[in-house]
């Protein structure tokens, strides 16, 4: 467990800090060490509600990630300590969260546990891969290095993400465009057609008599749209990220020919960096595949890599452990894998990889668009044509009985 502790000095000054201990008589035990009287000992995730609380929307996001690590490399080779770099990126940082986890940073260093202890306690801001990278780098004596090579790996994982989610941003424009007219036209116009419809006594078309059913269901019962609702955001927050959700998602992806290419390319990028960037800074090879394969994110590739572990455990080249899955892992990267176990460049081959497919993702992006902008304004246009006809045609028969 991890204990937040305040305590006085011989001269009453006030000293905060974090230790780790199996209870709070280690953390008194500790302190009476140091020449401190314990004033107030508390764990830490009691003292991270109540401290967080202030600040509850702020996130330590990809930028806030590269900056600490390339601050704290550049502090390193101008020749500081990693609490003197700590000391001035205290001082600059404005976001409560990122503070709070320097100060911690600060502590632990000064009470004699290594950086990667932190960045741990902190998992829900900080990704395995960037602790288990910390770790090497510490383990290694090299840290200055493997934080290059850490902020490198962030970076492009940043530009990778960024480079898909503004592909897809006008997609998604258009589709919101879709529903939001169609539920215009469900709720606030076709409720107003069907009162005159249905007052004239016209008999209605299959279609209109459709729509109106629906728009009568979503005006009429707002418990149930509130259920529906409430199921599309659980499914879009809780499920997808669920092991079961992943593989719902994977299952259905997986079976679109242009979107199935752009997730094992981006699977397989994220994979071969996240492990070229482990070696190099010093992994053990278990260690790193295990680290790699919580890095892609897929469950179906994640699978894969985790049995393939159990076979390198046996002495089995991972090459040849990924060999047989070649529908995800193709023959040019296990090619290139397995030269690379030869010659003991495994790391830099496996990054000529990524680099090879970080440039196809966008070929792969480009034909991925060029097919979903005309269907989804297909989509558009048969949606406003399908309301238009049901609501023209009641109309037509309606003034060809006055005529």
């Amino acid at each position: 467990m991890r204990f937040i502790y305040e305590a006085s000095d011989k001269e009453g000054v006030i000293v905060k800090g974090e230790f780790e201990a199996s209870g709070k008589a280690d953390v008194v035990k500790h302190l009476e060490g140091q020449n401190l009287i314990p004033v107030n000992i508390r764990e830490l995730d009691e003292y991270k509600g109540k401290s967080l609380s202030s600040s509850i929307f702020e996130r330590v996001n990809a930028l806030d990630r590269i900056m600490i690590v390339r601050n704290l490399s550049a502090a390193t080779k101008a020749g500081l300590s990693i609490v003197e770099a700590l000391d001035i990126m205290i001082a600059d940082t404005q976001k409560k969260v990122l503070k709070r986890v320097l100060i911690s940073a600060k502590s632990n260093l000064e009470n004699g546990q290594p950086l990667w202890r932190t960045f741990e306690s902190y998992g829900n801001l900080f990704p395995i891969v960037f602790v288990g990278m910390v770790k090497a780098g510490e383990s290694s004596g090299e840290l200055d290095k493997t934080l290059d090579e850490l902020s490198d790996h962030l970076a492009r994982e940043h530009t990778l993400s960024g480079r898909v989610k503004s592909a897809m941003m006008y997609p998604l424009m258009l589709l919101g465009t879709a529903v939001g007219v169609i539920l215009l036209l469900l709720i606030f116009v076709l409720p107003r057609l069907s009162k005159t419809f249905q007052s004239s006594g016209v008999e209605l078309p299959f279609i209109t008599t459709l729509l109106i059913n629906i728009s009568d269901t979503i005006t009429s019962n707002w418990i149930l749209d509130g259920i529906v609702v409430f199921l599309l955001l659980w499914f879009f927050f809780y499920f997808r990220k669920t092991p079961r959700g992943g593989r719902f998602i994977n299952w259905v992806l997986f079976r679109v020919p242009v979107a199935k290419e752009l997730i094992k390319k981006v699977a397989l990028i994220r994979f071969t960096r996240t492990l070229s960037s482990l070696i190099k800074s010093g992994t053990p090879m278990l260690e790193a595949l295990n680290l790699a394969a919580d890095s892609v994110s897929n469950v179906t590739y994640k699978k894969v890599i985790i049995e393939s572990i159990h076979k390198v455990e046996s002495g089995i080249p991972l090459s040849a452990s990924l060999e047989v899955y070649p529908s995800l892992f193709p023959r040019f990267l296990v090619g290139l894998m397995a030269i690379g176990e030869k010659t003991g460049t495994l790391d830099h081959t496996l990054n000529t990889f990524a680099t090879f497919y970080d440039e196809e993702i966008d070929n792969t992006l480009k034909t991925l668009m060029s097919l979903l902008e005309p269907i989804l304004i297909i989509f558009m246009g048969l949606i406003v044509v399908l309301i238009a006809v049901s609501v023209l045609l009641p109309i037509y028969q309606l003034s060809s009985g006055f005529l």
